[in-house]
């Protein structure tokens, strides 16, 4: 009866512990906003007590350091070259958040082999555990260490504008991601759209072309606005949501964690800027 009332503990033990989350966002092309929504969300999250890190997997061309004006004295290379491990790279930005950055303008780091992928996945599951969220910020487009990442991903998000070469890119690596590697939890996030309904349009257009093609549609997460406020946050390598987080972009960042995360951030629209955001694409 003990050795039951035991295993009847840790059992209740076991479910009451709180899975971790991996998502991964990604894009069919650059330039569509992807690090500025990986940062912010993870900040976001760190303010309401959530365990968040940020893995820079844009190999080669990392940049999410530089956009925060963190100093970093170590980058994935240390981890491939030097016996480092994952945990020893980070960097805290919080009590809450920590970012793995991965260096920029390395070769070694844009060319790394199987192997050294199979040491990365093994070290972030590892600090997964030890987290509430792990956001992995990818590449654009379909190389293969860009669909290493998401592969392994049990969530992702694509990022899309609504520019047509960018719906072209978004929709294909929903296709890829769905057909070729059976991925279910695929998300569609705008971004940088003139108003409302250019955000609403690019969703179903995608959806409209996965409906016909390959006989799927995939759940939107929301759009965030064209916002002025964004370029002069990215000058002072400052996150958005943390110099104005009365914003449309930081607005639409909280919309997308109370989706995303079934929270409950509150949102304090004002009506007349984001009326004016619509017209001229302000902030």
């Amino acid at each position: 009866m003990a050795d039951q009332a035991e295993k009847l503990r840790e059992m209740v033990k076991e479910k009451s512990k709180k899975k971790s989350r991996v998502i991964a966002f990604t894009s069919g092309k650059g330039g569509v906003g992807k690090t500025n929504i990986v940062a912010n969300v993870a900040y976001l999250l760190s303010s309401i007590g959530k365990k968040v890190v940020v893995f820079d997997a844009d190999l080669g061309l990392a940049n999410i350091d530089i956009l925060m004006g963190l100093k970093s004295k170590h980058s994935l290379i240390d981890v491939i070259k030097n016996g480092k491990k994952m945990k020893d790279i980070m960097i805290k930005v919080n009590d809450n958040f920590k970012v793995i950055p991965a260096g920029s303008g390395i070769e070694e780091i844009a060319n790394i082999t199987e192997p050294i992928f199979s040491k990365i996945k093994d070290e972030l599951l590892d600090i997964a555990k030890e987290t509430d969220v792990l956001l992995i910020d990818t590449g654009a487009g379909i190389s293969k260490k860009v669909t290493f990442f998401l592969k392994n991903a049990e969530e992702i998000v694509v990022i899309t504008t609504p520019e047509p070469t960018a719906i072209a890119d978004g929709y294909a690596i929903l296709k890829i991601l769905s057909k070729n590697y059976k991925k279910e939890n695929l998300y569609i996030f705008v971004n940088m759209a003139k108003n409302p309904q250019e955000a609403e349009n690019t969703i179903t257009n995608i959806n409209k072309i996965s409906k016909k093609f390959i006989e799927k549609e995939f759940k939107p997460m929301g759009w965030a606005l064209y916002d002025k406020n964004l370029l002069q946050a990215v000058k002072s390598q400052k996150l958005i949501a943390e110099l104005y987080p009365n914003s449309n972009f930081t607005i639409s960042m909280k919309k997308f964690i109370n989706a995303m995360f079934k929270e409950n951030l509150k949102v304090r629209e004002n009506p007349i800027a984001r009326f004016f955001a619509s017209l001229f694409g302000g902030g």
